[in-house]
């Protein structure tokens, strides 16, 4: 028996024990069920794994893991399959005409999974709590205050009018019940048992070391039953998924390669979606030699990017024009056409910039030092990292390559200990973590704040009264930040998920919450 053969058993054996079915069980496909009807099991393949307890603190910093927690919490709004606002914990809302307020009316049969009601105080004490305890993903700083009114009934004010507090903070940030969280010292140390939250889904079996979870359905859900029972998410390499997908081991590969498209189109379902979570080029602006912003731009019309995306992702995807993607309200034109590939218009602005090929067509300085850089990336954009330092080899640099986990790119990048870094975040959803994104502190941010204009620009698009008027601003501020390039948006690649007879997920238009792009919108199991 080879390895792959005996990491597919060891799969099957520890997926059983996590559902409590013997293995034999596996291999014996449920009978399909109407889309309509009630689906008892569905088993998803996920490379991952791990990603952490499925609870506001401590699962991981991605979207996988933000997904979970949401299957066992609520937020105030939620994005539908159309990636509409729709009511979730609140049955309504409504903003104030000053813009400072925005007022929520809770649904009154909501409830905790212990059976105490949802109230306004439990909204109230989730954003001082966040405030308290900061999450990345949830920026409660715009908030004022909260105020718990009578009959289910809240009032969040606001420093300033936010025009991504309803569409982004409202539809993402999970609502917690005060009598579970209130007496804990640190809520990173919470445990399975004490996961309580209002959600369609309780968490009943979570294998950190082999990453497995299990979520049963709360049966009696103020929303109704969930229309799948149960949920098992376990972690298997796509090609040995693949396999276990065609004997109807499991319903769903979450993340499909796109080597394995044609492949997993001869037999099963396919659903693609653009990603919106562009991968880029960060530069260190802050120290040499990318300080000097004309060497930024030769390097980035030195970078065909069309070709990065054939080589890398079969061509499945999208060069980017700017930050969002083509067809997003909020993209306007293609601010970094200026940077269309061209090899010698690149040496001619390298030269501009005082770098010049040696005999071996090595760059270096006026000098004489080598222009070489190092190059990190997380171990996922080994491919991306290795193609793009070829074509900066090709223009004459030397590069290293580093490649790390998680939370070693993290530390460099806050420590601004790097030359050059691969970088991947989301774009869709609400354009107000532009800002964050491109001048905040987080380990991925640009870290951007020497042009006042742009950082005035950005705090001014938050603050429109329209839709119009916020789409000039942030058109003005995308022009700023290509010319100033602190980093260089590569493409978005397409992102896809396969799937089985019984069951066939959805990719929500924009993403959900702040812009998940993920087929795991929770409504795909309940309705």
């Amino acid at each position: 028996m080879d390895s792959r053969a005996k990491k597919y058993l060891l799969c099957l054996t520890l997926l059983a024990a996590l559902c409590g079915s013997p293995p034999a069980a596996l291999a014996q496909p449920a009978a399909p069920a109407a889309r309509t009807g009630r689906i008892e099991r569905v088993t998803i393949a996920d490379e991952r794994g791990d990603h952490g307890l499925p609870s506001p603190f401590t699962h991981a910093p991605d979207g996988v893991g933000y997904a979970l927690t949401m299957l066992v919490f609520d937020s105030l709004l939620w994005r539908d399959r159309q990636g509409h606002l729709v009511p979730a914990l609140a049955r309504q809302w409504r903003e104030s005409e000053d813009r400072l307020a925005v007022a929520f009316e809770l649904h009154p049969q909501a409830r905790w999974h212990d059976g105490q009601p949802v109230t306004a105080s439990d909204v109230a004490f989730t954003f001082d709590y966040f405030r308290q305890h900061p999450n990345p993903f949830m920026d409660v700083s715009a908030v004022a205050g909260v105020d718990a009114l009578a009959d289910g009934r809240v009032r969040v004010r606001l420093k300033q009018p936010s025009a991504s507090f309803v569409p982004q903070l409202a539809a993402t940030l999970p609502i917690l019940p005060r009598h579970v969280f209130a007496p804990l010292a640190d809520p990173r140390r919470m445990s399975m048992q004490g996961v309580v939250g209002s959600g369609p889904y309780r968490v009943t079996g979570y294998d950190k070391a082999g990453g497995r979870y299990r979520f049963s359905a709360v049966e009696g859900h103020w929303q109704g039953a969930p229309r799948v029972r149960e949920l098992v998410f376990v972690r298997m390499e796509p090609s040995l998924a693949l396999g276990a997908l065609r004997r109807g081991e499991v319903d769903m590969i979450r993340a499909l390669p796109t080597h394995l498209m044609d492949e997993a189109g001869r037999f099963a379902t396919v659903v693609k979606a653009q990603s919106g979570h562009p991968a880029r080029l960060r530069f260190n602006h802050a120290r040499a030699p990318f300080a000097d912003k004309r060497l930024r731009h030769a390097i980035a019309r030195g970078i065909d990017r069309q070709a990065l995306l054939r080589i890398v992702e079969n061509g499945q995807g999208e060069v980017s024009a700017g930050r969002f993607l083509r067809g997003s309200p909020w993209q306007a034109g293609e601010p970094l056409a200026a940077y269309a590939f061209d090899a010698q218009a690149a040496r001619r602005q390298l030269a501009q910039a005082g770098y010049a090929p040696d005999e071996q067509g090595r760059l270096r300085s006026a000098q004489g030092e080598p222009l070489a850089v190092s190059l990190l990336a997380l171990r996922g954009h080994a491919r991306l990292a290795s193609a793009l330092a070829a074509q900066l080899e090709a223009l004459g640099l030397a590069v290293q390559v580093q490649l790390l986990e998680r939370s070693a790119l993290a530390a460099r990048l806050s420590a601004e200990d790097f030359d050059l870094a691969l970088v991947s975040q989301g774009v869709n959803g609400d354009p107000g973590n532009m800002a964050r994104q491109m001048a905040g502190k987080a380990p991925l941010s640009d870290a951007f704040r020497s042009r006042a204009d742009l950082l005035e620009l950005l705090e001014r698009q938050e603050r429109a009264a329209s839709a119009d008027e916020r789409r000039a601003l942030i058109e003005q501020a995308q022009a700023i930040y290509a010319g100033e390039l602190p980093s260089f948006y590569l493409y978005s690649p397409l992102w896809a998920a396969a799937c089985g007879p019984r069951f066939c997920p959805w990719f929500t238009p924009g993403g959900f919450a702040f812009g998940v792009p993920l087929p795991l919108n929770k409504l795909m199991f309940t309705q």
